[in-house]
């Protein structure tokens, strides 16, 4: 999402990141996952929805693993610290280590089927709760697991949708093949 670019001898640019004026859809697909974050949702419904932002970060480290940087997990974990009144740097710290995990092993995932891509996520979103968890623990407040289980196993089940919407929206505006 950052874009560098740096002008050498004859005059050619080199980027590193595309375009700018498409970098608007990681950007706008992140900020509606940080909105159906804040919905209001009734108790029952709340405990089965995903991290969409976890979701949407994980689709773009898989899709553009050299170009999502790990800063951008943690500055949209701390939005979603301060959106969600919850312990300031938790998701920060849990976003950028899904980030560096998803971005680490993209080229392994990228091969699997959907399906067990599902199962990859389901893991990722784990390892998350798992450090969401151990932070909460350290922090002195008890964070009620078995919804936080719950939301990573949702996480997985809606993938497939997550999946295949985000890459109809990548590919409409060209920001990189499959």
């Amino acid at each position: 999402m950052l874009v560098f670019s740096a002008r050498i001898r004859g005059g050619s640019v080199i980027g590193l990141s595309p375009s700018p004026r498409r970098l608007w859809i990681p950007l706008a697909t992140l900020i509606v996952a940080l909105v159906l974050i804040v919905l209001p949702m009734q108790g029952l419904i709340k405990g089965f929805m995903p991290d969409w932002v976890s979701l949407v970060l994980i689709y773009w480290a898989l899709a553009m693993p050299g170009r999502t940087p790990i800063a951008v997990g943690w500055f949209s974990g701390l939005l979603v610290d301060i959106l969600t009144f919850g312990i300031p740097g938790a998701h920060a710290l849990s976003k950028a280590v899904l980030v560096y995990i998803s971005a680490s092993l993209a080229t392994r995932i990228r091969v699997f089927p959907i399906w067990q891509q599902s199962i990859v996520v389901i893991l990722l979103a784990g390892v998350e709760t798992v450090i969401l968890i151990l932070i909460g623990y350290l922090a002195g407040e008890l964070i009620a697991g078995l919804y936080l289980w719950t939301a990573a196993v949702v996480a997985g089940l809606v993938w497939p949708a997550v999946f295949y919407s985000l890459r109809q929206a990548r590919r409409l505006t060209t920001l990189g093949s499959d």
